[in-house]
């Protein structure tokens, strides 16, 4: 796997706070910054941006509501998983990397492509959907 994957680079251009944006493309763009990056990005959702992000309270740990809402979004059956999880730096199924992840705080971001459409979980249970729709 690639440290400075170009699907992890597409998510920061999407969903950082552009004023953020710069800090985190210069972590991208040095592959032994990668865990800095990855703890940087998911540990705190105030670099996210406002206007792309929904805060889902409470957390949900069930997959399939989880699913269902990311589908209303566009999301296909796969996903770009980085992040604490067996899946980090992959692309896998969407419904199985959601039912590893979900309301287990392993700071993690799951990101169906196609719709450009995203599931953050923080370590401290806060869980948003990202999209540009």
């Amino acid at each position: 796997m690639e440290n400075n994957h170009p699907v992890l680079r597409e998510i920061i251009d999407l969903f950082v706070e552009p004023s953020r944006k710069a800090r985190y493309i210069y972590l991208w763009e040095k592959p032994k910054r990668r865990s800095q990056l990855l703890d940087e990005l998911l540990h705190d959702a105030g670099d996210l941006r406002h206007d792309r992000r929904q805060e889902l309270d409470p957390p949900l740990s069930d997959p399939d509501q989880l699913l269902a809402l990311m589908r209303k979004k566009g999301a296909g059956t796969t996903c770009h998983a980085f992040g604490s999880s067996e899946f980090d730096g992959q692309e896998t199924d969407l419904r199985t990397a959601l039912a590893k992840v979900a309301g287990r705080m392993c700071e993690v971001v799951l990101y169906s492509r196609a719709a450009k459409v995203a599931f953050v979980e923080e370590h401290d249970g806060h869980q948003f959907i990202l999209s540009v729709k």
